[in-house]
């Protein structure tokens, strides 16, 4: 009768593990770290703000037939069925975690028909170009991992045991992302007019921005760690005036700064220095990701 009742409440555990979705934190501990960028979305969230919509194209807007395709033959929509998503990136190979509603059966005929093969629960198919291929794996109920290199089994890396390191404090915010020092240093990977703000946080530890509403705007907020209250300061200081800088630059044309692109943002930003930790503001106004969303537009 206890052996019965012990293997219902193990089978009951089980069961419940499976279903429960895993956190962002769970994920991030098993995502590869090695100079990467790290992106979240926290897709419900935005959907929930109207900003999914909006960065999409708005509503029923037109998708790429590939995508299309997709769509009708595994039944998943990003925009209905994606709640999280979590991206480890560098440059040739991607991991992702997705969190949502998928029938795994569909993305395994998909799989298949792209000719494909489907083994030991996990998929792998030929990428786009040559040399890459793309696998994945159901990890829970509603969790997928995914990943996009020149190692038919990538994904094989974030179903193996998570970082032993500490987990880091997570943002809050339903967009947000960690930044290595080599991108911040690759002037081609950096948005126009960015240069002289990524330039002072070369020396960091670690660099996080988030992104999420204010009030009714939005607003991003900087994170980043250093080895001593020095580097803090001096990154303080390098940034402020950096800012200054680029509002004696629009005065000098007689203009202002305009918030449908990013002078709107970086002339606004503000900055504390505590400790061995720098944090940072901008506000984001709406019509900054309006200009983002319209076609043939630079912000």
């Amino acid at each position: 009768m206890f052996a019965l009742a012990g293997v219902i409440a193990a089978g009951a555990f089980i069961f419940l593990r499976w279903r429960r979705t895993p956190s962002p934190g769970e994920l991030y501990a098993r995502i590869p770290q090695d100079g990467r960028v790290i992106t979240f979305l926290d897709v419900r969230a935005l959907k929930a703000g109207g900003i999914l919509d909006l960065l999409a194209g708005g509503k029923g807007g037109p998708e790429d037939p590939d995508y299309r395709q997709f769509v009708a033959d595994t039944g998943f929509d990003y925009k209905r069925d994606l709640d999280q998503l979590l991206v480890a990136s560098v440059k040739g190979e991607t991991h992702a975690w997705l969190n949502g509603r998928f029938d795994y059966s569909k993305l395994e005929a998909y799989a298949r028909k792209q000719g494909g093969a489907c083994a030991g629960g996990i998929c792998r198919l030929n990428g786009g170009t040559p040399g890459r291929y793309l696998s994945f794996s159901r990890y829970r109920a509603h969790t997928i991992a995914f990943a996009s290199s020149a190692d038919p089994e990538a994904v094989k890396r974030l179903l193996a045991e998570p970082s032993a390191l500490p987990r880091p404090s997570l943002p809050s915010q339903p967009v947000w992302f960690v930044l290595p020092t080599a991108v911040l240093k690759d002037e081609s990977l950096l948005p126009t007019g960015t240069h002289t703000f990524a330039a002072a946080l070369t020396g960091a530890r670690r660099v996080t921005l988030a992104i999420g509403p204010r009030e009714r705007r939005f607003e991003a907020l900087l994170d980043v760690s250093y080895q001593n209250p020095d580097q803090a300061r001096q990154a303080m200081r390098e940034l402020q005036a950096a800012t200054t800088l680029l509002q004696r630059m629009i005065a000098r044309e007689h203009k202002e700064p305009n918030d449908r692109d990013l002078s709107g943002i970086l002339t606004k930003g503000e900055f504390h220095a505590g400790g061995t930790r720098l944090s940072g503001k901008w506000p984001i106004e709406r019509v900054f990701l309006e200009s983002l969303a319209a076609p043939g537009t630079q912000p």
